[in-house]
């Protein structure tokens, strides 16, 4: 879907540019001055857990210089007046463990200073100084629930075609949407129960998936999808489209978890009462707020393909691709995104004469989450 892709590459680019920015910022230390200074400058200037960092010594008219950790673990060398050390979050650290930040009397220590040993060599003589590097240490998150409420507005397109592409139904139009989600993890288990409301489109949706199978933080399970939709924007042409029903879906397949995150593939079918179609789906969602260290954004994926019953490819068909981010400005608000596409053809009584009908949605809000 060329729109789709489109919208999908400038709302990643958006996303991408304000969590990245323009620079990386870095951060300058002068050890001596006088006419033999000493400069340290770390880039970025305050590297994060698993991040790594450029650290540049200078010293004009050295002959060498050195760097090494506090306990002697690491030490980096280089003959001239520069010294250029790519270091890791693991620099003077002989346990090689993950380190979190901790909560002492309401206080969130999150800055692990490394000591280290620098010496400016010139002549045979060698002047000796101490700097800690910094590390920015990510909160281990102990939340296994998580509320969100939000309100956007949906900017829609849509159309429907009938033989020799003739135009039946065209609209373009902007319109409010309620949204609300509850998400659970935990060590076996995770849940996910969604819904929305505007004014020409409902409905509601609930995924469940069982851990099988444990491989170190990869957990292999099986996952189940129960949802219902209503779509009162479509018009009564008097022909075989469903005005008004509600859909009803079920299915049922594999899925991979990680904390807070969970991806499944899956088999099922989809009725209104009149008649079935299979359905084959990808689901992926992302909970920053529940994965093992909290991340500032929540991810949603989706992609269905639903059919009826014909020889080779089946008339009746239903195509849906849905991608939505939410990225938190403050702790608890986050700026909401999506695009969604869908296309649908029906079937005539005459091949020729089958209806074609697409929807693209571009959403763009807010939303508020609660965290336990």
């Amino acid at each position: 879907m060329p729109y789709l892709s489109r919208l999908t590459f400038l709302s990643a680019a958006c996303v991408s540019g304000a969590l990245l920015g323009c620079a990386i910022p870095t951060h300058s230390t002068r050890l001596a001055a006088g006419p033999e200074p000493v400069n340290v400058q770390v880039r970025p200037g305050m590297p994060r857990t698993g991040q790594g960092a450029e650290l540049l010594i200078e010293s004009p008219g050295a002959d060498s210089i050195v760097l090494e950790s506090a306990n002697g673990l690491d030490r980096y060398w280089n003959d001239g007046p520069r010294l250029r050390v790519a270091l890791t979050d693991d620099f003077g650290d002989s346990t090689h463990t993950l380190r979190h930040a901790e909560r002492r009397d309401g206080q969130l220590l999150d800055v692990l200073k490394r000591p280290a040993r620098i010496w400016s060599c010139r002549q045979g003589y060698c002047r000796e100084f101490h700097h800690e590097i910094p590390l920015k240490l990510s909160e281990r998150n102990q939340h296994s629930v998580s509320l969100t409420a939000g309100w956007s507005t949906v900017f829609a397109r849509r159309s429907i075609t009938g033989g020799d592409r003739v135009v039946l139904f065209k609209e373009a139009l902007n319109s409010g949407i309620w949204t609300v989600q509850g998400e659970g993890a935990g060590r076996n288990w995770s849940a996910r129960a969604q819904g929305f409301h505007s004014q020409d489109e409902q409905g509601g949706a609930l995924d469940l998936s069982r851990v099988v199978k444990h491989s170190g933080d990869m957990k292999y399970g099986l996952s189940m999808h129960a949802g219902v939709s209503r779509q009162e924007w479509l018009p009564d042409l008097s022909g075989p489209i469903p005005t008004g029903r509600a859909v009803y879906h079920v299915g049922i397949g594999p899925s991979l978890m990680l904390q807070g995150i969970t991806a499944s593939s899956q088999f099922g079918v989809s009725t209104d009462g009149r008649e079935t179609l299979q359905t084959v789906s990808t689901r992926i969602s992302a909970n920053g707020n529940l994965t093992a260290v909290r991340q500032p954004i929540i991810l949603t994926a989706e992609k269905v393909f639903a059919f009826g019953s014909g020889p080779i490819i089946a008339r009746r068909r239903d195509a849906l691709e849905s991608l939505s981010a939410a990225v938190h400005v403050l702790d608890d608000f986050a700026v909401r995104v999506g695009v969604t596409s869908r296309r649908s053809a029906w079937p005539d009584e005459h091949p020729a004469d089958d209806l074609q009908g697409s929807e693209t949605l571009v959403t763009l809000g807010g939303q508020y989450s609660l965290t336990w």
